[in-house]
């Protein structure tokens, strides 16, 4: 390095020059972070309307860390065509594995009631700017439906302990004759009360009275949600196989047959008489009678529809599992999405590719794609699909890899993927590879793709034909492979689930056990130019192992704030940025040493996904809310800076004589390359290498 202070310059021309000095975390003025805005949308759980201002409620769930959920909450002032986050409190003053909304309420005064996995009833007295825990008399903290009487009480229904009044700021339980407390949803009618058990069928009480069951008919006791029309006329239940309506007050029941018969079912209101219905498998509009159903999905990309509500002006709104939230004002006859502002998605990998498109891959919902910071996502490709690899080969193709269970019978469903038009199509390819998790792909030689795998019989595969076919290069069998690496000599890393992390050495084509095997999984590796390895682990022990060695005498940093290490990030100056689930994003400058926490900006404290952009920045996918991008460069991408260590020296000529031989195809390499900008890596680039060597 000539000096500490460099000209880092991106060649976008959306951006400004600016100078930095190096070794020291990019933190501006402001935050550290600044979102892409996307991707948009999410798992809707519950919406909730304010009758006196007409005020939207939505909640999203999404996952906070691995098998750890969390939620947000979103507010829209203009019949949801813009959200507001309304939820800063619940992750300030709660667990955020615990912020997941199961129900949503509003009552006549406009306070606001969020039902809670594990954190209990949260209220809002001012329209979601502040929330408070409000569980004082509450048996479960695990609430499951809140609902409003008409004659202004307001109800809670738990899993575990059945139904709680609310008396001023207490809640009291009502459970008088109540024999199955684990209950679901709530519904009134005139003169009495329902609410819906898990294992129990459904229960009524008469104002004044006791709960006495009323089951008559009801062929599927496990219930999911309960509606009753305005006028009175008609009551539904809704379960784990089918649709049930009474139209008599829920003293009996007849099951109503349709194409969702035999599946989950969500929610429903009505539409001009008829019954617009949400399920596992979408949405389905029937006539007046509930005999004659057709499908309601136009413009309604979701395939399974959690909640409906209808705001009584004509609006009717469809809250789907991943996609987000729909509005209909022609009946069902058509959806539009109404997104804007809501924010819902776990990322856990990405990629930005060396044409600049960022691919977030998400933990449920495949793959979205931007071309434009701050906007114009598109997507999801691979839906449906949990994704747990994303890479580009020096030749320009993309790799994707997933992991879905499919139930009944959790069968494993996972792919490798390859895409050759930046990320809009994708081929599978099974050739060789046992459905499974795909977790990691690296590129040893021209066409040659190395891929990590789980719940398969062989944990690393080997394909010479860029994916077409697979061949096995693995460990002992029974060993799973969560992440991948490779080093500059060639030799593979591997961290499994119970099994340690395992080094596959290149020269000798032997498998070594590096240790960590009584640690539960490793979720990440990364090696810095020296050769250091680091491990990056799932609570069980310190989130961070190091090994100087090539990965031998792995120790844990003792100084890493947390005990998990979900994603690491190695800089070319090797910098370290790791995502954890509860210490947000940290930074080291000295080997992991010490660290320092740059996660301003963004919401949350989990990160699952960092890479470095082309461009020079730092990209983040945290849980619930997206992409972010770091608001400076954290790498150089000064004209003739090849390797980006913020220099022009032999290094990047040796590497600029390798592009201009077409012995070095890294696309980076390729992109910089370009040292005169006319998108061309040629003999015409030669002066102008010359000359940034010279005043570097």
């Amino acid at each position: 390095m000539k000096s500490h202070l460099r000209w880092r310059m991106n060649c976008a021309p959306i951006m400004t020059v600016i100078i930095i000095a190096y070794g020291t975390p990019l933190v501006s003025a402001g935050n550290f972070w600044q979102s892409l805005n996307g991707p948009q949308g999410g798992s809707m759980y519950a919406l909730a309307r304010d009758p006196a201002t007409n005020d939207l409620y939505a909640a999203t769930g999404y996952q906070h860390g691995y098998n750890k959920n969390a939620g947000s909450l979103f507010k829209s002032t203009d019949n949801g065509d813009y959200w507001t986050y309304v939820s800063a409190d619940l992750f300030t003053f709660a667990d955020p594995t615990t912020t997941r909304v199961r129900t949503l309420a509003v009552n006549a005064t406009g306070h606001v009631f969020a039902g809670m996995d594990g954190a209990g009833i949260w209220r809002s007295t001012n329209g979601g700017t502040n929330w408070s825990a409000f569980n004082t008399g509450l048996g479960d903290l695990n609430v499951r439906a809140i609902g409003v009487a008409p004659t202004g009480e307001t109800y809670a229904a738990t899993e575990t302990a059945g139904v709680h009044q609310l008396n001023g700021e207490t809640w009291s339980a009502f459970n008088t004759n109540l024999t199955n407390t684990n209950t679901r949803c709530l519904a009134f009618g005139a003169g009495y009360m329902l609410v819906g058990t898990a294992t129990g069928g459904i229960f009524k009480r008469p104002t004044g009275g006791s709960w006495s069951a009323a089951n008559t008919g009801l062929t599927n006791l496990g219930l999911n949600g309960l509606y009753v029309s305005p006028n009175g006329d008609r009551v539904l239940a809704f379960t784990n196989i089918g649709l049930f309506e009474s139209t008599d007050d829920a003293a009996s029941w007849h099951e109503l047959v349709g194409p969702y018969t035999g599946n989950l079912i969500w929610s429903a209101t009505e539409i001009g008489g008829g019954i617009l219905l949400a399920s596992n498998i979408g949405l389905h509009l029937s006539d007046a009678s509930g005999t004659q159903w057709t499908t309601a999905t136009t413009g309604f990309t979701g395939t399974v529809c959690r909640v409906l509500m209808e705001d009584g002006n004509g609006r009717v709104f469809a809250g789907s599992f991943e996609e987000g939230l729909f509005r209909s004002t022609d009946g069902a006859q058509s959806w539009q999405p109404v997104n804007d502002g809501i924010y819902g998605h776990t990322v856990t990998r990405l990629l930005v590719t060396s044409t600049g498109t960022i691919l977030s891959g998400t933990w449920i919902n495949g793959v979205y794609r931007s071309s434009v910071l701050g906007g114009g996502w598109s997507g999801p490709t691979l839906p449906l699909r949990r994704i747990f690899a994303l890479a580009q080969s020096p030749w320009g193709d993309l790799f994707a890899g997933n992991y879905n269970i499919i139930q009944p019978g959790s069968i494993p469903d996972g792919h490798a993927w390859r895409s050759s038009d930046d990320g809009v199509n994708w081929t599978p390819l099974d050739n060789g590879i046992i459905a499974s998790m795909v977790s990691g792909f690296v590129f040893p030689a021209p066409q040659q793709v190395t891929c990590s795998i789980a719940w398969g019989t062989a944990s690393v595969r080997l394909s010479a034909t860029n994916g077409d076919a697979w061949t096995p290069l693995s460990p002992a069998p029974g060993i799973e492979a969560y992440c991948l690496a490779r080093n500059a000599q060639g030799d593979l890393f591997i961290g499994s689930e119970g099994s340690g992390v395992h080094r596959y050495n290149a020269a000798a084509h032997t498998w070594t056990n590096l240790g960590l095997a009584t640690i539960s999984q490793q979720f990440s590796i990364a090696i810095n130019s020296q050769g250091h390895v680091f491990v990056g682990n799932d609570g069980h022990t310190k989130g961070v192992h190091k090994s100087t060695a090539n990965g031998d005498g792995l120790s844990p940093l003792n100084n890493f704030p947390s005990s998990w290490g979900y994603a690491i990030l190695c800089l070319p100056n090797d910098d370290l940025y790791v995502g954890t689930r509860d210490a947000g994003i940290q930074y080291s400058n000295d080997g992991g040493a010490s660290w320092t926490t740059v996660n301003s900006g963004i919401p949350v404290s989990a990160c699952q996904a960092l890479t470095l952009g082309p461009d020079g920045y730092l990209y983040a996918g945290v849980a619930g809310f997206g992409v972010y991008r770091s608001a400076q460069q954290v790498v150089s991408t000064l004209p003739g800076d090849i390797d980006g260590d913020g220099d022009v020296d032999t290094t990047d000529i040796s590497l600029f004589v390798s592009v201009l031989l077409g012995a070095e195809q890294m696309p980076i390499s390729i992109l910089r390359s370009d040292v005169n900008s006319d998108s061309r890596a040629d003999g015409a680039d030669v002066a102008s290498m010359i000359s940034a060597y010279l005043n570097s």
